[in-house]
């Protein structure tokens, strides 16, 4: 997709609030923007304030990232650091697809992930709200039906779920979800992959993705961190070999492609959270620790 880069901090920690970025080694000195932080309880210290306190965080260790108004921590488990980017706004245009058109937002790419050379790179992305649906009038379906799943636990799934970006792809299938809170608001978790054509789900492809409000409803929160599971082929190659315990895909007859996603669905369902690379624990500890308050 098509988006200018207006300027990139690399968060890579011990690195000056004038640099604007991220490092982890060494303990950070005062008025270092991100440091190395051992508890939620450091997250929540050195964020500003909020005119509503956060929920009481979890314990984890990992590093804080903090840019701009935008904090969270990345679990040691899932990266050291975090390259942050602001995204020029594109806007509408004649000859411009609609999932390439909205405002301007910010971006960050996870670094050290555990998984490399996956068809998503793992990052979050925090878009605003108002200036989006102006920009974007589809966007307001996908923020309603995200409103609607945040406003009715216990309610079953729809087929498919909203999703941030906008991809000139299709959601083939979604598992594992869950309704989860972050430290500024709340939203849902979920695997999926998605493809233009007919494919087995995958290691290369399937990830896990959090789509989230913030509670004054200005902010989107998103995520796409590519997740893996034992019993899936490395990739969507035909002649990639499928574990014993594999789900088959008839290449030959793609009508019974829904039973394949079906099949596929019950066992991630049934999988382990923390069977997963990354674990889907450390994933969720990710999302929860974020914070995005008012600039």
């Amino acid at each position: 997709m098509k988006k200018n880069i207006l300027g990139s901090v690399i968060a890579l920690m011990l690195v000056t609030l004038a640099c604007g970025s991220v490092t982890p080694a060494a303990p950070a000195q005062p008025g270092v923007e991100t440091i190395v932080a051992e508890t939620f309880q450091a997250l929540t210290a050195a964020a500003p304030a909020t005119e509503t306190p956060p929920p009481a965080p979890t314990q984890v260790n990992g590093t804080l990232v903090a840019v701009n108004n935008i904090s969270f921590i990345i679990p040691t488990e899932i990266g050291s650091g975090a390259q942050a980017e602001f995204v020029e706004a594109v806007p509408l245009s004649a000859d411009m697809p609609f999932w390439e058109i909205g405002p301007a937002y910010n971006r960050y790419l996870i670094q050290g992930y555990p998984l490399q050379g996956t068809f998503h790179q793992p990052r979050i992305f925090v878009y605003p709200v108002v200036e989006y649906i102006q920009m974007n009038e589809e966007i307001a379906k996908v923020v309603d039906s995200l409103k609607t799943l945040i406003n009715s636990p216990g309610q079953p799934m729809p087929d498919h779920l909203p999703f941030l970006p906008a991809f000139n792809a299709a959601q083939i299938f979604h598992s594992n979800e869950q309704l989860l809170t972050f430290q500024s608001g709340g939203g849902v978790r979920f695997l999926t992959q998605y493809g233009q054509a007919p494919s087995p789900v995958n290691n290369s492809e399937l990830f896990y993705t959090y789509q989230g409000l913030t509670n004054d409803g200005a902010y989107y929160v998103a995520a796409i961190l590519p997740v893996s599971a034992a019993f899936l082929a490395a990739d969507g190659n035909p002649d990639s070999p499928l574990p014993a315990d594999g789900v088959p895909f008839d290449w030959n007859n793609f009508e019974n492609i829904e039973q394949h996603f079906e099949l596929v669905k019950q066992k991630l369902n049934a999988t382990d959270p923390n069977a997963f690379n990354p674990s889907l624990t450390n994933l969720d500890a990710l999302i929860q620790s974020i914070i995005v308050s008012t600039p």
